[in-house]
């Protein structure tokens, strides 16, 4: 039997090594050894690298503002475009990081309206059903309307959801003009957050609402309505933008001018809740829709989708101002992070 010769090596200072048979073994070993961990650190079966995932995206409120004319705006009738760079945002207090701006109109100018009636209003609303069909048909083709009643603290829809504006328009009738028979208009204004008739994705969910604004579940004399609180937190977390009209109804409140100036004031809380408006004459039902319904057709004209950083979920005090001269902006009280309800 034949051995091997043994092999030289190369010391660390140039001299020659020799190394024998059992050093041959050692070294051949630990070659297998280091061979074997670099196909086990290089296998994907055995090591491989944590899978890549895009980073979450942070939570964003989204909210629908209006741009109002304070005053006068000098030279000219037309309101200014705002500008992401004209806002001021404040979410909780502090500055908000603002994501988009967006004209709500073109292609954005999608938008789902319900007008909502005291089914209690007074005979003489009938004098303003032909306004509201005008002003129904008159719509562009991106809003989607729809007619309900406030039945017993509930929405009983005369016409559902629908962009056949003629449909809508046919659907307005005349009062039942029973005393009470809405309940509290802040039941019906909570129903219909909760249980809003599309499920269709839009930015804007608008509500018009003729009512005399009382309340016959509230007696007190404060103006700390739990119902009035409670249809606005809905409407907030709903998205919803209330704009008020207000007017007479039979029965509860009647001409009563304390239980006018009551009635007036929840709406008005109501709608400056929502970043809508609320249209009165005076103590009295107006004598025409048409002039309320131009300023609210205005408002619709100057809405803007705002999309700004925020931190946690549910409801959350926010405050938008304007840095342009003239200009006033209207915004919910609060806006709500996370889904809708």
């Amino acid at each position: 039997m034949q051995w091997m010769r043994p092999l030289r090596a190369v010391g660390l200072h140039g001299k020659s090594k020799q190394i024998g048979v059992g050093n041959m073994t050692m070294h051949r070993v630990v070659c297998a050894v280091l061979f074997a961990g670099m196909c086990v650190a290089t296998s994907p079966a055995i090591a491989q690298e944590s899978p890549v995932t895009e980073l979450e995206a942070p939570p964003t409120a989204q909210l629908v503002i209006t741009a109002k004319a304070k005053g006068r705006v000098k030279g000219s009738r037309e309101l200014p475009k705002i500008q992401q760079d004209d806002l001021e945002v404040r979410l909780k207090g502090h500055p908000a990081k603002i994501f988009d701006w967006v004209p709500l109109q073109g292609p954005n100018a999608a938008m789902q309206l319900v007008i909502l009636i005291d089914d209690s209003v007074r005979s003489y609303f009938a004098l303003q059903i032909p306004s509201l069909k005008k002003f129904i048909m008159a719509l562009p083709s991106s809003t989607e309307v729809a007619v309900g009643y406030m039945d017993n603290g509930r929405v009983d829809f005369a016409q559902t959801m629908t962009a056949d504006h003629a449909l809508a328009a046919k659907s307005l009738r005349l009062p039942n003009e029973i005393p009470g028979i809405s309940g509290s208009p802040y039941f019906a204004l909570s129903d219909l957050a909760k249980h809003w008739p599309s499920k269709a994705a839009t930015a804007r969910r608008v509500v018009f609402m003729v009512s005399n604004g009382e309340d016959p579940y509230y007696r007190g004399s404060d103006l700390q309505d739990p119902y009035v609180a409670a249809a606005i937190s809905d409407s907030q977390k709903a998205g919803l933008l209330v704009y008020a009209i207000y007017f007479r109804v039979q029965g509860y409140g009647g001409s009563n001018s304390i239980g006018a100036l009551y009635g007036q004031s929840y709406l008005l809380e109501v709608a400056d809740a929502t970043g809508g408006e609320l249209y009165t004459e005076a103590m009295s039902s107006p004598v025409s829709f048409d002039p309320f319904l131009k300023q609210f057709k205005t408002s619709l004209d100057h809405q803007y989708l705002l999309a700004v950083a925020a931190n946690g979920s549910g409801l959350q005090q926010v405050k938008v101002k304007s840095k342009v001269p003239g200009v006033k902006l209207a915004a919910p009280s609060e806006v709500n992070v996370g889904p809708r309800l």
